[in-house]
């Protein structure tokens, strides 16, 4: 009786302790183990320049675990300033670079002569002639452009538009430019394109935008390519020449490219017609996720397409403009 006491008292405290092991072991958090350490670097020149990509990386970043670090070049940071901050962090020991070239052509060339022992991959621009390794076809954001826009010359018998290039050197606004043209001369043969950028020494954007309308292009349809120069046509819409004179003809003739909180405040406002946009959350939480097999010489699963929209004021409270252009809502 007593041998059976004892047996009984042993299996119970030894069931006991498993119960109580397999307890701590689902208390216990998982120890992660780092996919790698990764740098980001970005050219800015507004705060939030790139809002919803930094979202993206930060949320694949956490669904890989991985170590990121964030480098943004200061407002007129030039190629050659990049080229230094690759350099860094690569003597750092970055496993990969994610990067937005500042100037696709003079980059390119410094890279090639880069011994590069790690993967690097651009994000919206490409480098040189080739396309960004991430982003929405930049080729089709421009012919959808100049197919709304196409479509609204049509309704005021405009023939004139002037395209803001200030940024021409990317490759992603020379892409957007490229189809743009084509689609505007496709459906209206009698179009008269003109490119308008800046010289040396010239005052701000907005300025000079105003002020090439004033003296020679009012009416014409003034479209920007990227957010930057979209930004300067919500400005410029302000600007004192246009208030007094054409401000109505203006924003009513005005489209751009992006999606920054000024970009978008600005279409809501009345400030532009209309704009065209990148999921940019996606090129982030994908261009990292590419970026960490590519480092860890994993064969590349191929990344979804990167989709892109045309959204109008009257359109920009749609469910679907809502949740891209208003995360936080």
């Amino acid at each position: 009786m007593k041998n059976k006491y004892f047996r009984f008292s042993f299996i119970f405290l030894f069931i006991s302790a498993i119960f109580a092991l397999v307890y701590l072991i689902l208390l216990t958090p998982p120890i992660q183990v780092s996919s790698g350490h990764y740098s980001v670097i970005l050219y800015q020149y507004t705060d939030n320049d790139w809002t919803a990509l930094l979202e993206g990386i930060r949320q694949a970043e956490e669904d890989t675990n991985a170590v990121v670090n964030y480098v943004t070049m200061p407002s007129g940071g030039t190629p050659e300033n990049e080229l230094e901050l690759i350099k860094r962090e690569i003597e750092n020991g970055a496993d990969g670079l994610l990067l937005a070239p500042v100037d696709s052509e003079a980059l390119m060339e410094e890279i090639k002569q880069l011994e590069q022992p790690i993967p690097i991959l651009t994000l919206e621009t490409g480098l040189g002639s080739q396309d960004a390794d991430i982003s929405a076809d930049n080729y089709k954001m421009g012919y959808l452009l100049g197919t709304r826009v196409a479509q609204d010359m049509k309704q005021t018998a405009s023939t004139e538009v002037c395209v803001i290039t200030e940024y021409i050197q990317r490759q992603s606004v020379q892409r957007r430019f490229e189809g743009f043209a084509d689609a505007v001369n496709e459906k209206i043969p009698d179009a008269n394109i003109t490119e308008y950028t800046r010289s040396v020494g010239d005052y701000s954007l907005p300025v000079c935008i105003a002020n090439m309308y004033g003296q020679g292009y009012a009416g014409a349809y003034v479209v920007a390519l990227d957010k930057y120069c979209t930004e300067a046509l919500i400005d410029a819409s302000d600007h004192p020449q246009i208030a007094r004179e054409f401000e109505d003809v203006f924003r009513q003739r005005a489209f751009g490219i992006g999606n920054t909180q000024k970009t978008v405040s600005g279409l809501d406002s009345g400030k532009i017609c209309g704009l065209v946009y990148q999921n940019e959350f996606n090129i982030g939480y994908q261009g990292l996720q590419a970026l960490i097999q590519k480092s860890q010489n994993r064969e590349l699963i191929p990344t979804a397409e990167i989709k892109y929209y045309y959204v109008t004021r009257e359109t920009l409270y749609d469910p679907e403009h809502q949740r891209l252009l208003f995360p936080l809502k």
